[in-house]
């Protein structure tokens, strides 16, 4: 009867949890989708690469929200049973409310590793992946992004301006400029005038240009020429998308590394990333995230069991409700605002890395006296 009983109550949580994750989820999801559209469209890529670079980002997603919505749903469950005199029967049963309040801790700990792994490996992996889809993608959106009369430097190493636009694949007075800068110390750049252009069918990274003039620079010195048609190939352009991997992205392996490194003033080399001082700060708060930060959340449960010390029966039950809400509240705002003071101090972060461990362990003797009384 008792693994019935607390099996359920784990069932009731978890359903709550994923029904809460699902709904914050997407909607966070489709918001950060709405951002990402020029982000990723201006850029010249189509919406399938849209859909995946969205797609991969959604781990983060849930990595962000999983302590709130699993303190909510301990919370109001609790609440729940309460209210509906479901907690009579684990004590009707035999279970004291410190076997109660173990069970329900160890689920935390399994929730607590599940955060880690989506933290420490899932979603940084996922994120990664969301940058090589972007970095390995073609710019089949570019004719799109060929207006009249503005200029589109969405490309790498290129600037186009368009005059007028006959219709889709149809331009007329057409500027293309290679390079950022045109200078004669500098080889290979080149300006394009034409009178009209077309896309060409089938392929719409051929540029078909007529009647017009190129000038270019080679040895400090300008050459230029005529042309009636030539066949200009934008696929050698990338986007200016950044596809250098950020911090959050890194390996979690490699974070702790550089970390270290960092802190013992040694010198650490990766192909993917720059170990520098002036990111020891980002990488200490980004291992503070993924590593500390879990630990809240035995916490949380804790906290949240503190409404097994009142019931209904009293007048004050809903001020004492509210109070616990509160303090699940004010711990979810201490984790986020103790991630700003993991810095460069190697003993501060220690501090800060053991102290959600000793505040359990105290706060879990109160509570244990407090059900015992």
């Amino acid at each position: 009867m008792e693994k019935i009983l607390f099996r359920k109550l784990i069932i009731d949580i978890s359903l709550r949890a994923f029904f809460i994750i699902f709904t914050i989820g997407l909607i966070v999801w489709i918001i950060q989708a709405v951002n990402y559209l020029d982000f990723v469209i201006d850029d010249g890529h189509n919406f399938l690469i849209y859909f995946y670079y969205n797609l991969f980002n959604f781990p983060k997603i849930i990595h962000r929200i999983l302590p709130f919505v699993f303190a909510i749903s301990i919370f109001f469950e609790l609440l729940k049973y309460e209210k509906n005199n479901e907690l009579l029967l684990f004590w009707t049963n035999g279970i004291t409310k410190k076997k109660f309040i173990l069970n329900l801790l160890n689920f935390a700990l399994v929730v607590m590793f599940i955060q880690m792994l989506i933290g420490s490996f899932i979603s940084p992996s996922s994120q990664l992946k969301a940058r090589s889809v972007l970095k390995y993608s073609n710019m089949d959106f570019l004719p799109n992004l060929i207006k009249q009369g503005k200029f589109i430097d969405t490309v790498s190493g290129l600037t186009i301006f368009i005059n007028e636009k006959v219709n889709n694949n149809s331009f007329r007075n057409i500027f293309i400029q290679e390079g950022d800068l045109f200078d004669l110390n500098q080889n290979n750049n080149q300006i394009i005038f034409a009178k009209e252009g077309f896309l060409v069918d089938g392929n719409k990274k051929i540029f078909r240009l007529l009647n017009g003039k190129i000038i270019s620079t080679n040895n400090k010195k300008l050459i230029s020429f005529e042309f009636d048609k030539i066949d200009y190939n934008l696929s050698k352009f990338s986007s200016k998308t950044i596809t250098v991997a950020k911090i959050q992205e890194l390996p979690s392996s490699k974070i702790i590394k550089c970390s270290l490194s960092l802190l013992s003033e040694k010198t650490y080399f990766d192909e993917m990333f720059r170990c520098e001082k002036g990111m020891l700060k980002n990488m200490n708060q980004e291992l503070y995230k993924r590593f500390v930060k879990p630990f809240y959340i035995p916490l949380l449960a804790l906290i949240s069991c503190f409404l097994l010390t009142f019931s209904k029966v009293q007048n004050n039950f809903t001020f004492k409700t509210i109070k616990v809400f509160l303090y699940v509240f004010l711990i979810l705002v201490i984790s986020e605002a103790f991630m700003r003071y993991a810095d460069e101090s190697k003993l501060q972060f220690i501090s800060i890395m053991f102290l959600p461990i000793i505040v359990y362990f105290f706060i879990y003797n109160f509570l244990i006296n407090k059900v015992k009384s």
